[in-house]
């Protein structure tokens, strides 16, 4: 839904799913993420990451993948992180803070945190397709960070960054309450 929100803008948007990539852990000798790979990732005006919940946090794919990518242009290029997870959704919140650390990291500007469970599926999809259009929106132009304390100050005012265990159980409880009430 995120790449529809953006091609509704004429954006042009592509698919890439990792798993069709040799992308090996990290390793001072080696390559661990293709060139190809890195290359798209230099190329895109923005970038959205979906990655699977396993265990309470993202996939060992993504992980290995967020390890090992360069992106020698980050500095404010835009990016959209998603976090999905199956059963009983925990580690929804762990997992969206990977993937926000990954972008922080890299002095990725992210916006718009999007921990997805089965209890608010529906409701996602509605937001990413927003999110989407948003996303193409700031892409038009960069917004590199300053500073390091411009990052941190960035990033501590997102959504779900600071969420405890606790706070994703209420999190979940307040999805499973509100999807109870529309049946």
């Amino acid at each position: 839904e995120a790449l529809e929100g953006s091609k509704s803008l004429s954006i042009e948007t592509g698919k890439i799913h990792l798993m069709d990539f040799q992308i090996r852990f990290y390793a001072e000798e080696g390559e661990g993420c293709p060139e190809e790979l890195s290359e798209l990732c230099e190329e895109a005006d923005g970038l959205v990451l979906g990655a699977p919940v396993y265990w309470g946090d993202i996939n060992g794919l993504t992980k290995d993948f967020m390890d090992t990518v360069r992106i020698s242009n980050a500095n404010g290029k835009y990016a959209l992180g998603i976090a999905i997870a199956g059963g009983t959704g925990k580690g929804l919140c762990s997992a969206i803070q990977s993937i926000y650390h990954f972008f922080y990291h890299r002095q990725l500007r992210g916006i718009d945190p999007t921990p997805v469970s089965r209890f608010n599926f529906k409701k996602a999809l509605g937001n990413l397709y927003q999110s989407g259009k948003r996303l193409a929106e700031v892409s038009k132009e960069k917004k590199p960070f300053n500073d390091l304390w411009d990052r941190i100050e960035y990033y501590e005012k997102l959504d779900y960054m600071n969420y405890s265990f606790l706070d994703e159980i209420l999190l979940l409880a307040e999805q499973l309450i509100e999807i109870s009430r529309k049946k």
